[in-house]
């Protein structure tokens, strides 16, 4: 019985593999991009699950990595998202099933353990260790090219666009290029609520970092033309 799922899982993880390979790579940058987006999101929970402490400890070194996420772990919630995000990235089935599959088919084949259990346990072993390796050693990788880590001081003075609109003190979301990437942070304003709220893809002016979060203002060219 085994054996049959040792043969499925290869064949699909073999399958996979070797897709990325012809394509080059294209599937798992595109796997990377969703990665991404689940940093940004988990990040995005944990921000708002914080915020109060973080506003509590306004003087604390914020720091966000290359999708905005939070630069030390506050809470254990670093390790959650660094747990979600290994088992929710598609990289990391494809090698995980590969040499699963692998590990048991020579195992089984040769019989070179003395229970189907044991055999199963090496295989998993084997999956989880090649799966989680590839994967963060990728995730690494990816972020050393980035450059060096960015801090929340680097984002004050950055041109930023809207992403979800917003008005006054409530909060909404920005994009801003920086070390090279695209940033997506949680965000408020610093105007008076009486002006006009910030409309999508309007560009917009980071004037400090409150937290995890940033306080923005209209750019003066905006400003004067209104």
């Amino acid at each position: 019985m085994l054996t049959y799922l040792y043969l499925f899982s290869v064949i699909v993880g073999g399958v996979l593999l070797a897709a990325s390979i012809l394509l080059g790579g294209k599937d798992l940058d595109a796997d990377g991009d969703a990665d991404a987006d689940l940093d940004a999101d988990l990040d995005a929970d944990a921000d708002a699950d914080l915020d109060a402490d973080l506003d509590a400890d306004a003087d604390a070194d914020v720091e966000a990595d290359a999708h905005g996420s939070l630069g030390k772990d506050v809470g254990g919630h670093g390790d959650v998202a660094g747990f979600l995000y290994l088992f929710l990235s598609l990289r990391f089935w494809i090698f995980f099933l590969a040499f699963f599959g692998l590990t048991g088919i020579v195992l089984d084949v040769f019989g070179l353990v003395s229970s189907e259990l044991l055999g199963l346990g090496l295989a998993i072993g084997m999956g989880l260790a090649v799966g989680g390796g590839t994967t963060g050693l990728i995730k690494k990788l990816t972020k050393d090219s980035a450059g060096a880590v960015v801090t929340s001081k680097d984002y004050v003075g950055k041109t930023a666009r809207v992403l979800v609109p917003f008005e006054g003190a409530s909060v909404g979301k920005v994009r801003v290029e920086i070390g090279g990437r695209s940033v997506d942070l949680l965000a408020s304003g610093v105007e008076d609520e009486d002006e006009p709220g910030y409309g999508g893809k309007e560009e917009v002016l980071i004037v400090e970092m409150d937290g995890s979060r940033a306080r923005v203002a209209r750019l003066e060219s905006k400003k004067a033309s209104r």
